[in-house]
C-alpha cells in the first residue's frame, strides 16, 4: 500500500495572508470509522513532543467532542494550556476547531489557530485525509516568525499524529 504524507509546508502559504501548513494521509480504512475515531480522539494519544513543541497531556472535555460549540482546555506536557472550540462537524466531511488563549510564548505571536480535517473516499475503500492549520499573527512581525520558524516543526507535529492515527486504525481492524 502506497502512503502519502506531506513532508514540509503547503505551498500555498507563501501566497496567503497567513501562515498555513498541510499535512496529508491515505488510510485502508472506511470513511466513517476514521471520522468517528480522529474527531473525538484523545489528543495525548496523538500529540507527542515534536523538536520545540510540547506534547499533550490531557484535556478537560466533559462530553465526546462532537457537538459544535464544545469547548475544552487542552494542557501540555510543559505545563502551559490553550483552549480548542469545536467549530462545525459534518458527518464524515470535515470538521473545523479553533485554538486560543495559549499560555505558552505562543501567545506572543498567535491569535489562534484554525484547524481543519478534510475527509475523502477513495476507489479502493481507504480514506485520503488532510489536516490543516492556519495560524493568526498578532503582527506582521510575528507572521514572519511563525511562517520562518514555527512552521516547520508544526508541520512535523501534525504528520507525527496522522502516521500514529494510521497505525491505531490499521491495526484495529
Amino acid at each position: 500500500m502506497t502512503t502519502i504524507l506531506s513532508i514540509g509546508t503547503s505551498n500555498a502559504q507563501r501566497t496567503r495572508k497567513f501562515p498555513e501548513t498541510k499535512a496529508e494521509i491515505i488510510i485502508n480504512t472506511q470513511i466513517d470509522t476514521a471520522f468517528n475515531y480522529i474527531v473525538p480522539v484523545d489528543l495525548s494519544l496523538i500529540f507527542k513532543r515534536y523538536k520545540r513543541l510540547p506534547a499533550v497531556e490531557k484535556t478537560n472535555e466533559n462530553e465526546l467532542w462532537f457537538r459544535p460549540g464544545l469547548t475544552r482546555t487542552v494542557y501540555f506536557d510543559d505545563g502551559t494550556t490553550a483552549k480548542e472550540t469545536l467549530l462545525t462537524v459534518e458527518q464524515s466531511q470535515s470538521f473545523t476547531y479553533k485554538i486560543e488563549g495559549f499560555t505558552s510564548q505562543l501567545r506572543f505571536l498567535a491569535k489562534r489557530i484554525e484547524g481543519n480535517w478534510q475527509f475523502t473516499t477513495m476507489e479502493n475503500g481507504h480514506t485520503h485525509i488532510e489536516w490543516t492549520y492556519t495560524i493568526i499573527p498578532k503582527n506582521f512581525i510575528a507572521r514572519f516568525i511563525i511562517r520562518y520558524f514555527i512552521l516547520k516543526d508544526i508541520n512535523g507535529l501534525l504528520n507525527n499524529g496522522l502516521s500514529i492515527i494510521k497505525e491505531n486504525l490499521e491495526n484495529e481492524e
